[in-house]
Parts: structure tokens; C-alpha cells; sequence
């Protein structure tokens, strides 16, 4: 799990340790943990295309990685128990290569922790140099390469979806395909459907999904004699439920664009008692410091920025 992160962008830089909770406030959030997303999110894959000059660091025990862009060129430096590697790719001239400890072409530098594929013979590296660098890369990949799930910064779900839709599996930002992944937790993970269902019952609300025409698949939630499509269910009880799916899709790390945005303490008394149950790391961005005490888990940090 990433424990350290540093963003810096315009001349200006914000760190964060993570805690098990972590709200960011200042100026800036929604910039840094955009940029902490993309990243992280794109190891193993091609560089994230923020704009600018831009910089990025994360650390987690003794793996440290760096990106740094700016002018036309990507600067990757990964280092492993005091060993580092340093990638260079210029997009405008197609170069990518190592600079750090040796200097050689490389077949791709524009990809984040990329692995060693010389692109041409160099009889001066000895295959067992590159071996090893691409283990080290190999250890780097497997300690930043977390699975984060983005929310907001506002979810609006459709109350109704295609049966055949894909990716169910995978949360939308804005909670579009909602309904898609609570059915297929409800067809292949019933137990953590229930966990859902038992969340949303914590703010008085039931929520069911099913057949609701040939070939489309709806969700209802429902209070007391009142019911209505998920569309059209209270803003905080489409968040709630988005919160509680994607925890169950057991992230590592979720990152909460505007937290606040329809939070009451119940919902939050509801979020806390998932997440003191999951190892997932909480980045929420908020804008009132007072919907932090809402949020009681023990191991919680708020991080004011300047971007």
C-alpha cells in the first residue's frame, strides 16, 4: 500500500501521508488527487496525459518512484533499497532510454515503471544487468501498482441499463453503471450484496435490483410506502450506495472527489461503519473541515494544500 505521495504542478507542491482516512482541503485538491489517481492507476501502462509541467512521488516502504514532465520530455526515476533506475522519453523525437546507472535506448519510456526492452543490441549491458534491473522494476511495479476506485465529483446513476452491459466490474466515476454492478454482485457475490443492502437499511432505505423489462436491468430503492427508481432516489442515498459498491469491489485505495457532496452525519456514520470493517485507504477531497469528525475512524489525517 502506498504510504507517501507529493504532487507538484505550476511551481507549487502538496504532500500527503496517507492514513487510513485522508482529507484533503486547501486549494488544489481536486488537481492533486486527479494527478494521484491517473498515476497510480496507470502503472504497467501508458503515461497519464495531465498538461503542463508537472511532477509526481510516491514511496512505500523503501520503493521509491518520480515522474516528472515538463517541455516536451518525461523524466521516471524508480528506486529499490537505495538502487534506482532513470527513464528518459522525449514524445516530439521518439527517444526513450535509460540515463541511470547506464545509458542505453530502450523499446518504451512512456510507460509508468516501465520494464528493460532494449531495442537494440548493446554488447556493454550483460543480460544478467537487465535481468536484475527488470526484477527491481518488477518489485516496484507489484508495491505502487494499486487497485483505486475514482468517485465523483457528484454520482449520478442511471436507474436502468442494458442486461448485456460490460465492466460491471468496475465502478464509473459519476456512478453511471451503478445498477450494472450491483446486479452482478447480487448474481456472483450475494453476500456482498447483502453487505450493501444491510448499509443502506442503516439510513432507512431498502434497495432491490432485478429484471425491470426484457434485456435492461433496474434498481428501486424504496422508504416506508414510498418508491422510486434509483435515478430518482435523495442525492445522499445514491452517494451512500456508490460508497458501499465500491467498497465492495475492494480497492485499495478510494479516491472521493467532493466528498461532502450530499453527506449528512447519517450517511457518514453509515461510511464509517464499512470502512472500519475493509483495509481500503479513504483520499477524500471536502471543502468543510467539519465532515471530517463525522468520519470516526481512528486512523485519520487532514491534509491542507496550496496548488
Amino acid at each position: 500500500m502506498v504510504d507517501y505521495v507529493e504532487v507538484e504542478i505550476r511551481g507549487r507542491k502538496a504532500a500527503a501521508r496517507l492514513a487510513s482516512a485522508t482529507f484533503i482541503t486547501g486549494t488544489g485538491k481536486s488537481t492533486f488527487i486527479e494527478i494521484m489517481y491517473r498515476v497510480l492507476s496507470s502503472v504497467g501502462k501508458k503515461l497519464p496525459r495531465v498538461g503542463g509541467g508537472w511532477s509526481f512521488y510516491a514511496q512505500r516502504g523503501d520503493v521509491t518512484y518520480l515522474i516528472t514532465a515538463d517541455r516536451g520530455r518525461v523524466r521516471q526515476s524508480v528506486a529499490v533499497g537505495g538502487e534506482e533506475l532513470v527513464f528518459e522519453y522525449i514524445p516530439s523525437k521518439g527517444v526513450h532510454r535509460i540515463v541511470k546507472p547506464i545509458n542505453m535506448s530502450v523499446a518504451d519510456a512512456d510507460v509508468v515503471i516501465p520494464l528493460v526492452r532494449a531495442e537494440e543490441h548493446v554488447s556493454m549491458v550483460a543480460d544478467e544487468d537487465i535481468e536484475r534491473f527488470n526484477s527491481m522494476l518488477a518489485t516496484a511495479r507489484k508495491a505502487l501498482g494499486v487497485k483505486i476506485q475514482f468517485l465523483g465529483p457528484y454520482i449520478a446513476p442511471r436507474s436502468v441499463v442494458d442486461a448485456e452491459v460490460k465492466n460491471v466490474n468496475l465502478l464509473e466515476r459519476h456512478g453511471r453503471n451503478l445498477v450494472a454492478v450491483l446486479s452482478n454482485l447480487a448474481l456472483y457475490r450475494p453476500t456482498a450484496y447483502d453487505s450493501i443492502r444491510a448499509v443502506l437499511r442503516k439510513v432507512g432505505f431498502t434497495v432491490s435490483v432485478g429484471l425491470a423489462k426484457p434485456g435492461k436491468i433496474g434498481a428501486f430503492v424504496a422508504t416506508g410506502t414510498l418508491k422510486m427508481p434509483l435515478g430518482k432516489a435523495p442525492c445522499s442515498v445514491k452517494s451512500l450506495l456508490a460508497l458501499a459498491v465500491a467498497l465492495e469491489l475492494k480497492p485499495d485505495i478510494l479516491v472521493v472527489d467532493n466528498l461532502d457532496y450530499c453527506l449528512t452525519p447519517s450517511v457518514a456514520e453509515a461510511l464509517t461503519s464499512i470502512l472500519r470493517q475493509r483495509p481500503t485507504k479513504l483520499v477524500a477531497e471536502v471543502h468543510h473541515r467539519d465532515v471530517v469528525d463525522w468520519i470516526g475512524v481512528p486512523d485519520k489525517a487532514i491534509v491542507e494544500i496550496r496548488l
